[in-house]
């Protein structure tokens, strides 16, 4: 009885934001993914193919999932590819706790194992999803047969990137977002774009911003990943700026080559004509780099590639 009044109220709050009362088109659908309850919050997931292993994408800090659905739609003539929202995300409740990286993994977890999402697993990380990634594979090491790593936070950043703090300016925090979705979104992805700027969402933004630092010293000591194929992904577009003599853009491309060293069976494509968001710049290229660690996988773990 509890959960079905929670659940109704649940829906009463996002479907009667400002957010989406300023888009009244937008009545609630059913999406195509599923809402699966983790006793103390309900998330949502999305799984499209058959073959193993399933390829699970997270996104980056504050993305939504949504921009991944075009890519996944594509993997998924190959291999078994599962989108789904953080918590506070999209379709997904919020969820208790610190949004650490350790309480996110947690989640996942508990979300692919209700949902009946058996693995093994391919995990793709953008940005801060880079996180999920490499802790996701440390601490499952039994459930992770490859990794992609797509312009990936890493956990020195918070230092080699310090210089940036000299130069944030404080802008007014933005609750709500009121512009039309981009013509080129379907239904599906337009609906999406509005959840994920409802205030439900930006606060899961600060919360994962809040906890950036203990997330990145989580990453940083959660163990060696597992001995698997590992592709690195990054930007050629210089992003950061050179404060003080010192260039940013150039610690960051470090950073990013040193993440080679996680595994042996690891390979780093920097895609030239790519900026940070390298699903929409060059989506053709993390599709090609995810088939290549599958590949990989099925080879060295002997994997059957049909999911009953």
């Amino acid at each position: 009885m509890f959960y079905i009044f929670r659940k109704n109220i649940y829906w009463i709050l996002l479907f009667f934001s400002p957010t989406l009362f300023a888009n009244s088109d937008f009545d609630p659908f059913k999406p195509h993914g599923r809402f699966i309850n983790l006793g103390l919050q309900v998330m949502y997931i999305d799984c499209l193919g058959k073959k193993s292993p399933t390829v699970l994408i997270d996104v980056g800090l504050g993305d939504a999932s949504a921009n991944w659905l075009k890519i996944a739609r594509a993997l998924s003539n190959d291999v078994r590819v599962c989108l789904y929202d953080r918590a506070g995300y999209g379709w997904s409740d919020p969820g208790p706790g610190s949004r650490t990286t350790a309480q996110i993994v947690h989640e996942l977890n508990m979300l692919l194992e209700f949902a009946e999402e058996t693995g093994p697993y391919v995990i793709v990380g953008h940005s801060f999803g880079g996180f999920t990634a490499r802790y996701f594979a440390a601490t499952y090491p039994d459930k992770t047969v490859g990794a992609v790593l797509i312009d990936s936070s890493h956990p020195d950043q918070i230092y080699r990137l310090s210089p940036l703090d000299q130069i944030k300016q404080k802008r007014p925090l933005k609750l709500t977002r009121t512009e039309p979705a981009p013509d080129y979104m379907n239904e599906t992805e337009k609906r999406w774009y509005f959840l994920n700027s409802s205030r439900k969402a930006t606060f899961a933004q600060m919360e994962e911003l809040r906890s950036f630092k203990e997330s990145a010293y989580q990453v940083k000591h959660s163990g060696p990943l597992p001995d698997i194929p590992l592709a690195v992904l990054s930007r050629g577009k210089n992003q950061l700026p050179e404060i003080n003599g010192v260039s940013l853009e150039k610690e960051w491309r470090d950073m990013q080559k040193s993440l080679l060293s996680l595994s042996k069976q690891s390979w780093q494509s920097i895609i030239k004509e790519s900026g940070h968001r390298i699903y929409l710049d060059a989506p053709d290229e993390i599709i090609k780099n995810v088939l290549k660690v599958v590949s990989h996988a099925r080879e060295k773990s002997d994997i059957d590639s049909t999911i009953n």
